[in-house]
């Protein structure tokens, strides 16, 4: 019993040391990535000055320039970042929104540009109307009935003119 429980001991030990031989290796390698890293940079850093650029460019404190390529013409695209950055945001409901809203201008524009129309006939006295004036002042009725007649003697004339045709 007595040998066995010395053996397991030793087991054990060995394991503790390889335990903290290991950590102290992990403490040890990421020390030499961080040197290489900041090594790099300076490098980069460097590399960037000689070309004339802002230091931090190559260093990855902005995000790659994206080429894209269109798929059926051998050009690049011409767009800017912001641009194609937003081709992708929002997708089909953007679109609609953006649409839905330019057809509403469309329609509020056509309505604000239409006539204004006489107020409705009320039942008994109009609203405003004065004791002693007529029912409806002077020549509004006439001047709006006479259009219609005409343009439907227009429309009497062209119909005769294409029976006599056939």
């Amino acid at each position: 019993m007595r040998s066995k429980a010395e053996e397991l001991h030793k087991i054990i030990i060995q394991l503790e040391t390889d335990r903290y031989d290991y950590e102290q290796r992990k403490l040890t390698q990421e020390l030499d990535l961080k040197e290489l890293k900041e090594r790099q940079k300076a490098q980069l850093r460097a590399k960037a000055l000689n070309k004339g650029l802002d230091p931090e460019s190559f260093t990855g404190k902005y995000p790659p320039k994206i080429r894209m390529y269109s798929k059926y013409e051998r050009r690049t695209d011409t767009r800017s970042y912001d641009d194609r950055k937003k081709m992708y945001e929002g997708g089909w409901e953007v679109v609609r929104a953006e649409h839905l809203e330019g057809v509403w201008k469309e329609k509020y524009d056509e309505w604000s540009k239409r006539p204004a129309k006489k107020l409705p006939k009320w039942f008994g006295e109009r609203p405003g109307k004065k004791a002693g004036e007529p029912e409806t002042p002077e020549g509004e009725e006439g001047e709006e009935a006479a259009p219609v007649e005409e343009e439907y003697d227009e429309e009497e004339e062209e119909e005769e003119y294409d029976e006599e045709e056939e």
